[in-house]
């Protein structure tokens, strides 16, 4: 029979006061094991007074021959354990190496894991010669009870004893190669899971290197994205910005202004080079980049340098949609809003939802050259629009090209509307504008939009900037109204807001000819049916009459069409696709939009926009 001292770790209140209570219950149990239970101590969870007191019962003269620790380890791998007894069996190592059995033999006591006792959690015994220690886990927390717990530890304990009898007679280890529970880790070794490790042990280490390797990932591209890109992206514009601007002198030996860039120079380094951006007194200061071949679905220097280069950062490119290039009507630039303030960011400046009228009044002017020659454009509208359908009414900025002044002048006024200020520039059909796009974050898919016009012939470059003010009824996407509320202004066209002597910035001839439709809103223009000799519109039997229902991008761009007979089952419902929920409304299909067409005289092909019904989430 066993001399046993029982431990009592006072660390957990509940298991021990549990222990406490069943001790002569557990004391009774253990005589059936034929181990007599002489002592039952309470210690407290240090590691230092487990040390002294197991150091002090060893060269007692009675000592016993077994150490059971109840409620002793917390965790389900082995660092609990480590943490408590390391120092207790690194100075009986230290002790067995001064012998003269171990001297050069580097001896280590072997510690066994007792495997899952409940829920994971782990016991361990080890031997010192005759002397047995086994310990255990808190009871609550492998969800058995503790007479249960310690039958199930002793059982495995002692057939873990029996086992390793012969290997390790004295529970000795002399191969510094074994791996041993108790001795400290090393740095990989706390994170590399190796030979020895429990499962545990290696999903814990495995987890840990998952952990690092994307904290050194992340860092990683937190240090490529904010100090290495801006660094590199600086470099290559100021190498290109010292080329573009070698002209010093303002005109040349005849007299003649000479250009503010060099564009022989520019063109010699990428020939895709067609203009140079500025809003003085800020950061944006770029070359203007355009590739051939550009189109919704590619665009080549949005992610390349003007070297052609991979680069995250991109270029300030011209839209494939100003078709005439920088000659277009509507010349339209893209750059990415790069939080280092890199590109078009300080675009921000010009205000959020509500406008920093002060900064538009300290920055009016855009200048943009080109080889035709340098330029300064005032701006006449700064808005905030989305990209999105789902955000309400669509308004396409991005129009590069005009069938008719009406159509022009129309699109002029959208975008004055829409601006965050009352602009005191006058606008007419024979201007050209420049448009200066970037993402915003106001709300998902938004864009800050600054639209200006170029400066007339013989005009002052000035703005008297103290005209301008806060628009007090700012157009914006439905989704505005949706998360601020207020009324949504009742948007009429050019010539109807020039009637009612609603325009104040207009100084054309007036009497524009043409459409006011806008091609860049609408899913497409229907083409028109053919015309009998007398002009009446033709018209064809019903039987043959079909009909094309045409889904479209934001960028004008078709998404799916469907060709309709007429009289055919509606597919509609079937056809409309899901769209994608914001924070505060969704939205359901709701019908179709088929303009001031007879639909019971239709022979020709048209194209059909779907309307959706915004739903507030509840």
């Amino acid at each position: 029979m066993y001399n046993c001292e029982i431990f009592s770790v006072r660390k957990s209140k509940p298991d021990f006061e549990y222990a406490s209570q069943n001790a002569e219950r557990l004391e009774s149990f253990l005589s059936q094991k034929e181990i007599s239970a002489q002592y039952f101590t309470e210690i407290s969870q240090d590691p230092k007074r487990i040390s002294a007191a197991l150091g002090s019962s060893l060269s007692s003269a009675d000592a016993p021959d077994f150490y059971l620790f109840l409620n002793t380890l917390n965790t389900s791998n082995s660092a609990s354990f480590k943490e408590i007894f390391y120092e207790f069996i690194t100075s009986k190592e230290e002790e067995l190496a001064q012998e003269e059995a171990y001297q050069n033999k580097n001896p280590k006591i072997k510690i066994f894991s007792l495997g899952n006792l409940g829920n994971g959690y782990r016991g361990y015994c080890f031997r010192i010669r005759e002397k047995r220690f086994v310990v255990l886990p808190y009871a609550s927390l492998t969800g058995k009870e503790l007479i249960e717990l310690v039958d199930l530890t002793l059982d495995i304990a002692e057939q873990t004893f029996r086992d390793t009898a012969q290997e390790y007679p004295d529970g000795i280890s002399t191969d510094a190669e074994v791996p041993h529970a108790a001795k400290k880790e090393g740095f990989f070794a706390s994170f590399i899971p190796h030979k020895g490790d429990s499962k545990n042990t290696k999903v814990r280490k495995i987890v840990v290197l998952v952990a690092i390797v994307a904290f050194i990932g992340a860092l990683t591209y937190v240090i490529n994205f904010f100090i290495i890109e801006p660094a590199r992206s600086n470099k290559i514009t100021s190498e290109l910005k010292e080329i573009a601007y070698q002209n010093t002198a303002e005109t040349n030996a005849e007299g003649d202004k000479l250009p503010e860039q060099d564009w022989a120079a520019l063109k010699e380094i990428n020939s895709d080079i067609v203009g140079w951006v500025r809003i003085d007194d800020t950061r944006i200061d770029y070359p203007v980049l355009e590739h051939e071949g550009d189109s919704s679905s590619s665009q080549y220097y949005l992610y390349r340098n003007y070297k052609e280069e991979s680069d995250t950062y991109g270029s300030v490119f011209v839209d494939y949609r100003s078709t005439e290039s920088t000659r277009s009507k509507n010349v339209i630039l893209h750059g990415h809003n790069i939080q280092t303030g890199a590109f078009f960011h300080d675009m921000m400046e010009y205000g959020g939802l509500d406008g920093d009228l002060d900064f538009y009044k300290e920055h009016p002017i855009v200048t943009f050259n080109t080889p035709d020659g340098d330029a300064k454009w005032k701006i006449i509208s700064v808005m905030k629009t989305s990209t999105l359908y789902e955000h309400g009414e669509f308004f396409n900025y991005m129009q590069g090209e005009f069938t008719s002044d009406a159509e022009f002048m129309n699109f002029v006024y959208n975008c004055r509307i829409r601006s965050l200020f009352d602009i005191p520039v006058m606008t007419n059909e024979n201007d050209q504008l420049l448009t200066l796009s970037t993402c915003s974050y106001e709300f998902t898919g938004f864009r800050t939009v600054i639209v200006a016009r170029k400066v007339r012939e013989g005009e002052d470059e000035k703005v008297d900037v103290q005209l301008a003010s806060y628009n007090d009824d700012v157009l914006f996407p439905d989704v505005y109204y949706v998360r601020y509320g207020g009324t949504r202004p009742d948007p009429l066209t050019f010539k109807t807001a020039y009637d009612k002597g609603k325009v104040d910035w207009y100084d054309g001839k007036g009497n524009l000819k043409g459409s006011e439709t806008l091609t860049a809103t609408a899913a497409a223009n229907p083409t028109e049916p053919p015309t009998e000799k007398n002009g009446k519109k033709a018209t064809q039997p019903a039987e043959v009459t079909y009909f094309t229902v045409v889904f479209m991008n934001y960028d004008g761009t078709t998404m799916e069409a469907y060709s309709v007979r007429k009289g055919d089952p509606s597919p509609y419902p079937d056809y409309a696709p899901t769209m994608p929920e914001d924070d505060y409304y969704t939205y359901e299909f709701r019908g179709w939009d088929t303009g001031d067409v007879d639909m019971n005289n239709v022979q020709y092909s048209m194209n059909i926009a779907p309307v959706f019904e915004p739903v507030l989430k509840e």
